[in-house]
């Protein structure tokens, strides 16, 4: 039996506080904008919230691109059955450094013992940067 998400979050950081044990997650988004591809997006975390875990068993995330060849498993986490079904089981972790090879679509899925029960869907977006208008005034020559 698979357990339901009712959550799976992608932001900047992620922590459990040590006193209240309550999730921390901070900077939530679902698209990353870049000037040039690759691209490496420096701070990014998933956090993962699931429910009727009725055994215990490993989730894992990959991150691949939609249609693409690119995939990347993330270190898995060993999830222990709690004392009743209907408990929330937490877990994250954080991502030092997300690889984006090309502009596109992207997805986190989450594994169940193998088995894919999840996705949360990232959008990678190239910009433009543009050079900020000139003030005449601050130039080196009007001292």
């Amino acid at each position: 039996m698979k357990p339901i998400v009712p959550a799976m979050v992608i932001c900047d950081y992620y922590y459990r506080d040590s006193h209240t044990g309550k999730s921390i997650l901070s900077g939530t988004f679902s698209s990353i904008n870049s000037p040039s591809f690759p691209s490496k997006h420096g701070n990014c975390a998933v956090y993962v919230a699931l429910t009727d875990v009725a055994a215990d068993g490993t989730a894992q995330l990959v991150f691949r691109k939609e249609g693409g060849s690119f995939s990347m498993e993330l270190p898995p986490w060993d999830v222990k059955m709690p004392d009743s079904r209907r408990a929330v089981v937490e877990i994250g972790g954080n991502i030092n450094g997300l690889p984006l090879p090309e502009e596109g679509n992207y997805e986190f899925a989450l594994l169940w013992n193998g088995m894919e029960i999840a996705h949360r869907r990232l959008t990678a977006v190239k910009i433009t940067l543009e050079e900020p208008p000139g003030d005449e005034n601050s130039s080196p020559n009007n001292n």
